[in-house]
């Protein structure tokens, strides 16, 4: 990050890709191929059914979205080098767009293997919603402002997780272990996303760049490609639709 370093008495002129550091470029690179290969084969897992499903199809675009924002912040896109903060930062906030768009589609997936009904479902992604556009507010806001927005992004990250487990891991046996797996798989990824964000650019910046985008993207790739591998192998019977609804998931936190 050539311009970054620089010292004098004006400020560094800073272009990206050009000024990234080599390991981000390759980071980034590495999740646009990534999520483009899941992407791909997860597309074909659909098609190549006799009856292609909604888990296969929302699958499928948690991959694609995901490489095109990966794709986009390679190129140097979504990207902004935040000067009005104690020290400048790098602030990807690409990331955000996917999350806003990719987490709920996770959240619908989990929520269709155990058969929750419309506002258990509406609940999840209206809480998962709210927490990615306070993450981003934080992103974009000086200290000490942003740390509020970032407890305000925890508080429905806790309420989603509180969701998770009591709502959509149901008396009923819908989802079986595959349910029980994948969400603990969703809340361990997810867990990491606001550390990153404390430590990293967004918050003290006390975690180098290269480390911090290289931690988000081995994340996001377990947290889609991994969950999306693991959901599609375990979804039993995906086409039946006579199945009743979860009534567990009716239950109130």
């Amino acid at each position: 990050m050539r311009s970054m370093l620089e010292e004098g008495g004006e400020e560094p002129v800073v272009t990206f890709p050009d000024d990234y550091p080599n390991s981000v470029r390759h980071f980034l690179l590495i999740g646009f191929l990534g999520m483009f290969i899941g992407a791909i084969v997860f597309f074909y897992m659909g098609i190549s059914r006799k009856v292609n499903t909604i888990t296969h199809v929302l699958t499928f675009f948690i991959a694609a979205v995901a490489a095109c924002a990966y794709y986009a912040m390679w190129a140097g896109l979504g990207v902004e080098y935040k000067t009005t903060d104690t020290t400048p930062r790098v602030i990807f906030w690409a990331r955000y767009l996917d999350w806003i768009v990719t987490t709920p589609l996770i959240l619908v997936d989990l929520a269709l293997l155990s058969r929750a009904d419309t506002p258990t479902i509406i609940s999840l992604v209206g809480n998962d919603v709210l927490m990615v556009i306070c993450g981003l507010i934080g992103a974009l806001t000086v200290a000490p402002y942003k740390y509020m927005w970032w407890v305000a992004g925890l508080i429905f990250f806790i309420v989603v997780i509180i969701q998770l487990l009591q709502r959509l891991n149901n008396a009923e046996g819908y989802g079986g272990d595959a349910l029980k797996g994948l969400s603990w798989l969703t809340i361990i990824c997810w867990i990491v996303y606001p550390i990153v964000w404390i430590v990293g650019s967004e918050g003290t910046g006390a975690l180098g760049l290269s480390q911090e985008v290289g931690i988000i993207t081995i994340t996001d790739l377990i947290a889609k490609i991994g969950f999306g591998f693991y959901l599609l192998a375990n979804v039993d019977s995906p086409e039946a639709e006579s199945v009743p609804l979860n009534q567990s998931s009716q239950q109130y936190v």
